[in-house]
């Protein structure tokens, strides 16, 4: 069985901005550190911001693009996805500043923000349409 149109469309906007995102990712990682301009390392440091709009960009086409009930799960999973985020990052802001788990860089928390989402919209994702073939 074949993916959809809708579904194939999706895939031709999403895994493109995702390996530009992994791209500029290593590319920021390994000049930023020897790059002296402030400017420059500002350009290197939002460069990955671009395909990763490209990939909200195609999240949200797909919703729209879909029938509802697959509109419906994708909507449900990332508000969950959205609610799990931040309550786990505002969980682990608390514990990091009661110096209940330390070694943490804010860096490092900031920067695992959008991944953790995304990983949160698959489970949720799944979860939801678990529930709904249950029914």
């Amino acid at each position: 069985m074949g993916l959809r149109p809708v579904h194939q469309r999706y895939l031709r906007r999403f895994l493109p901005a995702m390996a530009g995102y992994c791209a500029l990712i290593a590319l920021y990682g390994g000049l930023v550190p020897h790059t002296p301009s402030t400017a420059l390392r500002a350009l290197l440091a939002l460069l990955p911001m671009l395909p990763i709009v490209l990939a909200m960009r195609a999240i949200a086409l797909v919703i729209r693009e879909q029938d509802e009930l697959e509109r419906l799960i994708d909507l449900q999973a990332l508000a969950a996805a959205a609610v799990l985020t931040a309550c786990g990052f505002l969980s682990l802001g608390l514990l990091i500043s009661a110096d209940v788990i330390g070694g943490m860089p804010a860096e490092l928390v900031a920067l695992l923000v959008l991944p953790c989402f995304f990983a949160a919209f698959g489970l949720a994702k799944l979860v939801v349409w678990l529930r709904l073939q249950r029914r």
